[in-house]
């Protein structure tokens, strides 16, 4: 049966418990008065009766008394979705949002994310979900419930976070924001407790990591045309074999992200060395004569076995710097990939990586492709939103877990080919702060409620 939009409210009565549904709700749901039924929230459940509202048999206002809205866990009434399976009347859906850092704040509630996870939550805005955020100690897996923050409009305008009880969620989403706090013990515990949960789904779980990522889609014959070459442990006979193959190469730490840590190494004229990379606040960029002198340098503090060595891609340019993608991906409610952003990010001035920390700048994707490819434009858009399509099929499939999100850093070398850098299961979201990217921050968000609600059979 399909979920039924309704409006929840709520009654005031110390001597009744119950469900009250207008006529036209009992007929659609096949409920009759008087009738004991399960009603769920999440993973709370509560024996309760259904009793019939007759004076208004074609509205879609649904009451419950205070009481079984305490026992229930029920955080706030409006819009919502019913739907009946078998002899239980689902109330929902409840998305919990898991991260940590949270504290007892009402004006920073997750520190210094709060305007984050405020921008995130805000696209709960019609679309009748109880949508909250919690930390894993938060839960008490005895009474299946969750201390959680919701964020709730102001009688006078605006929204207000506020701290409520609410039943365990029907589906959580993973934003643990680092891996040191990955690695935390409470939140090993928590991700445990969770898998062992009937019908508790959580998407987006974990981080990448480069080398893992690579092992993955290298093999596959549906994705690897967009791979670079790529190894493991970049010993100097590797080094040097791989500079023999190709003009330029990149090394990177398996575990980074924002591009620190990543070394450029280019072949020069007369047999010598280019070395680029980022310190602190300065672009550094040397020469040596010889791969081995480079080799010492580079890996004189950097650990080898931390790093990749890989294939350098002749990237196209812009103002005679190179850039890539980053092209963000969401599952829809039909389950299906979407390509929600495509954002150029133009390298800066003798910068290594294109992020915006190290000069970058970011320029809309379609802005990017109709300067440089003019009447080809919707051409080259499509190969990179498929091959993008492509490659988050791929990695879904070959992780075996759920993935509503992801965002790839993609290129496209001067002769026209596309490129996969990079796969990140917590993208960040800088991009949306580019003015012409608003649309599309608000898709995004959307979305992630979207896959939700797919998620949570809703």
């Amino acid at each position: 049966m399909e979920s039924i939009t309704v409006r929840l409210r709520f009654l005031t009565y110390p001597q009744l418990t119950g469900i009250i549904l207008p006529m036209q709700l009992c007929q659609k749901l096949q409920l009759k008065p008087r009738q004991r039924i399960v009603l769920s929230l999440g993973k709370k459940e509560v024996v309760t009766t259904v009793f019939q509202e007759k004076r208004n048999p074609d509205s879609n206002i649904v009451k419950l008394t205070s009481s079984l809205k305490a026992e229930l866990g029920v955080p706030h009434g409006g819009l919502i979705h019913l739907k009946r399976e078998g002899e239980t009347l689902r109330i929902g859906p409840a998305i919990g949002i898991v991260t940590t850092g949270v504290q007892n704040n009402p004006r920073q509630p997750i520190g210094q994310r709060s305007s984050f996870f405020h921008k995130l939550l805000s696209a709960q805005k019609g679309k009748g979900v109880f949508y909250f955020i919690f930390s894993p100690s938060d839960v008490d897996w005895e009474h299946n419930r969750v201390h959680a923050w919701f964020l709730r409009p102001k009688s006078k305008g605006g929204h207000e976070w506020r701290r409520l009880t609410t039943a365990l969620p029907d589906v959580v989403y993973d934003r643990i924001p680092s891996r040191a706090a990955e690695r935390l013990n409470h939140v090993q515990q928590f991700k445990l407790r969770l898998s062992s949960q009937n019908n508790l789904p959580m998407f987006n779980q974990g981080f990448f990591n480069k080398w893992g990522v690579h092992r993955l889609l290298y093999p596959n014959p549906q994705v690897n045309e967009f791979i670079p070459e790529t190894y493991a442990t970049p010993t100097l006979s590797l080094m040097k074999a791989m500079l023999r193959k190709y003009r330029m190469i990149y090394l990177k730490p398996k575990n980074g992200s924002l591009g620190y840590g990543i070394v450029k190494v280019t072949r020069a004229a007369n047999d010598t060395y280019d070395v680029s990379y980022h310190t602190g606040s300065v672009n550094v960029k040397r020469r040596f004569k010889t791969i081995a002198a480079l080799y010492n340098h580079i890996f004189r503090t950097r650990k080898l076995s931390a790093y990749l060595i890989q294939q350098g891609i002749n990237l196209c340019t812009y103002q005679n710097r190179p850039f890539d993608f980053r092209v963000h991906l969401h599952k829809n409610q039909k389950n299906e990939w979407v390509v929600s952003c495509m954002a150029a990010k133009v390298a800066g001035a003798g910068s290594v990586t294109t992020h915006v920390r190290t000069g970058g700048m970011v320029i809309p994707g379609e802005e990017m492709l109709s300067h440089l490819f003019r009447k080809q434009k919707e051409v080259v858009q499509e190969r990179i939103r498929n091959a993008a399509i492509r490659l988050a099929t791929a990695i879904e499939e070959a992780k075996g877990f759920s993935l509503g999100e992801l965002g790839l850093d993609m290129g496209i070398d001067v002769e026209g080919n596309v490129w996969m850098f990079e796969a990140n299961s917590k993208p960040g979201r800088s991009i949306f702060k580019h003015a012409r990217l608003k649309n599309a921050d608000y898709e995004s968000r959307n979305l992630i409620v979207d896959f939700s609600r797919y998620l949570a059979n809703f």
